[in-house]
This record gives structure tokens, sequence and C-alpha cells, in this order.
């Protein structure tokens, strides 16, 4: 049966039953599940006939799954109630339940439409059509099954145990469907396609990582590297707020396609362009200043490269404070950190690096540097301090154990 067929079953349906993302039962133009209050417990025992209707079920069973609160002495009087008032609300035309081997079994009537049926009927004939290699009629089922899918099986009853496990089956129905799908899209390039199943299954389970990597992914072959960047950075932050959950490998490798495919229309950089895009980047002729872990990561390259090639180099510990004594305030400190920077990215060499050290110190490294050059720096950023009203606190060290002091 392929995907014309299911969509001409449907019409001709007389009584259709809609249980994904909301419950309404409809008898032609009329809505039978609208009539409520004194009906609820009719309508909770259809329910459980419908996602059971491969059962025969017991009143005993019945009355214990659906209201295991209340007392019921005589199950078998209180159901068979139920059964009657049920069937004159479905209409004496559909005859849906039957009463066999002393329980009620939910009977497949030919003029019965169930969406989770057509739901999962789709489905499974659209695995099967894409196993045969019939591409475009998987894909057909595979819409016209994922269509149907508008949230959780009967929401309305989010703590009734006896939902959870078909409750489960369905969801994951759903999105290894909208998996499937998408990667069939791939194939004829309809990335427009995948972005909007795959938006609409984030709505559904939007912690399913796969998704996000299946969407990130068409961003990127659709040439929308901006709005994939976007939604990294988004999704990312959204798993390590809610969940503390940092980026997999799988997404750090997504991470560094972006990254390749950045600032250049979807194209990876050839090295002229990342030499241009390096360039663009660096700073003046003054000092590099970074932050504190970045640092850390240039002084263990800078030591490695010393021990390798007996090289020297220091790392010096600086501070300012004020030459009138008595007049610090949590403001003026600010200000002598302020005067500090400017003059150490002044007056430091560009190979030089400094970073915050804490509130009121810097940390500089300065590679190739003896401790006479060292000193006479430190002379010469005291110099350009004294004309600030500024007194220089410094300490050296060498980078490395084996450098010279």
């Amino acid at each position: 049966m392929g995907a014309e067929d299911i969509l001409t079953e449907t019409e001709s349906k007389q009584l259709k039953v809609f249980t994904l993302g909301h419950f309404v039962v409809i008898d032609g133009d009329k809505f039978l599940s609208e009539t409520r209050g004194r009906s609820r417990k009719v309508w909770d025992l259809f329910k459980y006939l419908l996602v059971n209707q491969d059962r025969v079920l017991l009143p005993d069973v019945i009355v214990e799954q659906l209201w295991p609160n209340q007392p019921y002495d005589n199950a078998k009087s209180a159901v068979r109630t139920l059964i009657h008032r049920l069937r004159s609300l479905l209409g004496e035309g559909v005859d849906l339940i039957r009463f066999t081997q002393g329980g009620y079994i939910f009977n497949r009537h030919q003029d019965l439409w169930v969406d989770v049926n057509v739901f999962e009927s789709c489905c499974r004939q659209a695995r099967l059509a894409a196993k045969q290699g019939l591409i475009q009629e998987a894909m057909n089922l595979y819409r016209q099954g994922l269509s149907l899918y508008k949230g959780d099986l009967l929401p309305e009853c989010p703590y009734s145990d006896w939902l959870i496990p078909l409750r489960s089956h369905y969801r994951r129905l759903y999105l290894q469907s909208v998996v499937e799908l998408a990667l069939l899209l791939r194939e004829s390039h309809a990335y427009a396609e995948i972005v909007e199943e795959i938006t609409r299954a984030l709505l559904i389970d939007y912690f399913e990582e796969e998704l996000h990597l299946i969407l990130l992914e068409a961003l990127l072959d659709d040439g929308k590297v901006a709005q994939s960047k976007w939604h990294y950075e988004n999704v990312t932050s959204v798993f390590y707020r809610e969940m503390g959950l940092k980026p997999s490998p799988a997404m750090k490798r997504m991470l560094r396609l972006i990254q390749e495919r950045d600032s250049d229309s979807g194209k990876v950089l050839d090295f002229s362009a990342f030499r241009e895009a390096m360039q663009s980047r660096q700073q003046t002729n003054e000092a590099f200043f970074c932050e504190p872990e970045f640092f850390n990561v240039i002084c263990n390259l800078e030591i490695r490269r010393a021990e390798r090639n007996g090289g020297q180099g220091l790392l010096a510990l600086l501070a300012a404070t004020s030459s009138e004594l008595g007049t610090e305030t949590a403001r003026t400190w600010q200000e002598d950190m302020a005067a500090l920077q400017e003059v150490l990215q002044d007056a430091l060499r560009k190979s030089d690096v400094l970073c915050r050290f804490g509130q009121q110190q810097f940390m500089v490294l300065l590679p190739n540097t003896t401790l006479e050059q060292g000193q006479r720096i430190l002379q010469r950023l005291a110099a350009s301090l004294k004309d600030r009203e500024l007194l220089l606190r410094s300490r050296l060290q060498p980078l490395t154990p084996h450098d010279k002091t």
C-alpha cells in the first residue's frame, strides 16, 4: 500500500480517532470527544481499550489500571455500565467493542481510522520501500506518517503508567523516522526540507543530539554558515546550562567543519585565505594581551621550545601602586591597573605576552630574554610609570629551571 492508497483509505473512513498530541474522536463532521463532564471515565475507558486493541481486557484489570484508588466492589457491573455509555456516545452503527472470554476487546472496525495505526504503518512501509530502492515512494510515506505525529501519545494523561511503554515506542519511531527521511532527502540535496523536518522534531525532543548534528550539516551543505554557527553556539549553551553537558566529540567535529567554512561563502579555506584571516586578526605592534587560559597555553609552548633549542626566557609578575601614600581607593587601583596595562602594551616588545593575574597584577612572558635584559625592561617600565605617579612592584623568574640567573 502506497502513500496515495493510505490517503484514499483515510478519506473513506467515517470514525476517526486522533491520539498523537491531542485526543479527538470525529464521526463524520461531529466531534464526539467534546462531550466532557460526566463522560470523562467513559473516554478514559475508550483510550485504554484503544491502546490495548489486540488484548482481551478483564473488568478487574480495567478498574485496577484506570481507577486504582476508587473502590469498585463489583468491577464487572461498573465496567458494563461504562461500556454501554461508550457505545451510546460512539453511535449504534459502529460496533467497536466486543465481549469475549469474560473480557472486552477493541474491534478493528472497517469504518475506523486511528492516527497511531496509520503513523506506524507509514513509517514501516517507508523503511521497506527505502530498502527496495523505491526512494521517492519511501519519502512520500515518511512525509505522510510524520505529518500525523503532533506530539506524545495522549498527552492529557501524563500520569497513566499503562501509557508509558507505548508513548516511548511512538516517540522513538517518530525520531528514528525523521532521521531516516533526512538521510534520503540529503541524497537529493533537499536541504530546506531537512531543516524543516528537523526543526519540527526538535520541538518534540530538543535534547536529541543526532537531530542537531543533521540540522547543522544541512545548513552547512546549503551554504548557511552563519546560521549553523549561531545554532551550534545556542544548542551547546542550552545543553550545558540545562544538563551540564559539554560538547561531545561529534559536536566538536561539527564545530571544526563550521570553522573551516566560516567567512568564505561555505567553502573550505585555502592557505591564502587563511593567511589573510590571520593577518586581519593580528594586533598592532604592541605586546600581545590575552586571557589567563590562553596565556598558560602560550607559556607551555614557549617552555617546550626553550627546552628543545636551549633558549632562555623570563616570567615577570608586575603590579603598580600610587606614589601618593594613603590615597588608595577601590577606584584608584582600577585606574592604576588600566595605566599599567597601557604602559606594558606600549613599552614591551611585540613578541612579549601579558595577561591579568588576579585583580591587581599582570603576568608577563618575556621569550628569548636573559636576566640582564629583563632587568633593563623593568627599569624602562618603572620610568614610564613614574611619569604617571605610579610605583612599579615586580618579580622576575626564569621560564625554565635550567635558565641561568
